[in-house]
C-alpha cells in the first residue's frame, strides 16, 4: 500500500508542467555581471556543452539557469568577438584605402 502511495506522488511530480523561461528576457554571465543576451537565433545561440548558456530573473537580483549549453554570440562570424560590445559597428572611416 505504501509503495502505491509513493508511486502516485512521484508520478504527480513527473507529470507536472516544467516552468518555461524561454519567453522571459535572457541574460548571459560574463566578467562577473549578467548581460542581456538578445534574441536567440539572431543575437546568440546555445551551443552543445556543459554549463549554463542563459539565465532569467524575475527581480533583477536573483538569476536562475534557463538554457543549458555554451553561450555563443558569434553566430557564424569568421573572427570571434573579444568583448560584449563586439557586435557594434564602428563609425570611424576606413583609413586603409588608397586614393
Amino acid at each position: 500500500m505504501s509503495l502505491a502511495v509513493l508511486f502516485s506522488i512521484c508520478a504527480a511530480f513527473a507529470t507536472r508542467p516544467r516552468f518555461d523561461c524561454s519567453n522571459m528576457t535572457q541574460y548571459y554571465f560574463q566578467g562577473g555581471i549578467y548581460l542581456e543576451a538578445g534574441t536567440e537565433g539572431i543575437d546568440y545561440q546555445c551551443e552543445t556543452g556543459t554549463g549554463t548558456c542563459t539565465y532569467y530573473t524575475a527581480d533583477g537580483i536573483h538569476y536562475f539557469t534557463c538554457a543549458l549549453g555554451q553561450f555563443d554570440n558569434c553566430m557564424g562570424c569568421a573572427v570571434r568577438p573579444t568583448s560584449a560590445n563586439s557586435n557594434a559597428k564602428s563609425n570611424q572611416p576606413n583609413t586603409n584605402s588608397s586614393h
